[in-house]
């Protein structure tokens, strides 16, 4: 993948890809009346609105209606890639089931007491504890062991560790990954791999390709470890003030805070700049 980091000054903007949660939502995990309208009047103005969330796309629906946008979506850290009018899949990447099954082997014997999730195609299944670190209910019920869920293809896999902390379970998970996987995390108690070469960025480049939008034309909006990518990656790009400090540290600017409409205020500026 092209990594050039250069930072637009200026010129059209033909895309804004912009992460969930913290960063279009609230702390409360409310979107506000005036992000919503934001980003439709971006979307009215013939800018391609891209939403790219870590979360897989059966945790996403509340998001999707209380937005109103139905087109190009990014799902788990880049993944998946959905157009949701069209039902129509641009794009997935999945783990080979026997790395994400090795991983957990090995996690488990360098980490006792650590509990597994996997997000598959099409399904989730988790280890007890995993339902009490999200803020969205599932619907599905925990098993004891997600070596027995392993069934089709995965899309991600989920650890966590009561007596680390993510700073401790990121570098143990980095270690026992290697270059099989990308690990990321989003400001929840848990670490996620995805596929290798999988994120946020990878994505957006190839929906780009597909809608023949080049790279300066992108803006890019997100707030923690997983966002670094895209934020990279895109032309302009902005954190939020509640950002993480690598997504601080990777973004062209830092906007307003989420609780403080930072996201609306700076849509809003970007497109009455190019009316």
């Amino acid at each position: 993948m092209d990594q050039d980091m250069s930072r637009s000054d200026g010129g059209p903007i033909r895309m804004i890809a912009t992460d969930i949660d913290g960063t279009m939502l609230r702390g409360d995990g409310s979107m506000s009346a005036r992000t919503q309208r934001a980003l439709h009047q971006a979307q009215a103005a013939g800018i391609h609105v891209v939403p790219a969330t870590g979360r897989p796309l059966m945790a996403a629906y509340d998001v999707i209606d209380g937005l109103g946008l139905h087109n190009y979506w990014i799902f788990a850290n880049g993944a998946l890639t959905r157009h949701l009018e069209r039902g129509e899949t641009v794009r997935a990447y999945w783990m080979n089931p026997a790395v994400a099954q090795g991983l957990v082997v090995e996690m488990r014997a360098k980490f006792p007491g650590a509990g597994f999730g996997l997000e598959l195609e099409d399904d989730v299944t988790f280890e007890p504890g995993f339902q009490d670190l999200i803020p969205t209910k599932l619907r599905a019920e925990p098993i004891d062991d997600v070596l027995d869920g392993i069934h089709g293809r995965v899309q991600k896999v989920v650890v966590f560790h009561p007596g680390l902390s993510i700073d401790e379970l990121y570098e143990a998970t980095c270690a026992a990954v290697g270059d099989h996987g990308v690990v990321s995390y989003t400001g929840l108690d848990f670490v996620e791999v995805g596929a290798r070469r999988v994120t946020k960025a990878l994505a957006i480049e190839g929906l780009c390709a597909d809608l023949n939008v080049r790279q300066s034309e992108v803006v890019s909006f997100g707030d923690n470890h997983n966002d670094v990518s895209m934020l990279q990656w895109c032309g302009q790009s902005f954190a939020m003030g509640n950002a993480s400090d690598d997504a601080k540290a990777a973004a062209g600017g830092v906007i307003g805070h989420t609780d403080e409409d930072g996201l609306a205020i700076k849509i809003e500026e970007l497109v009455e700049a190019q009316s």
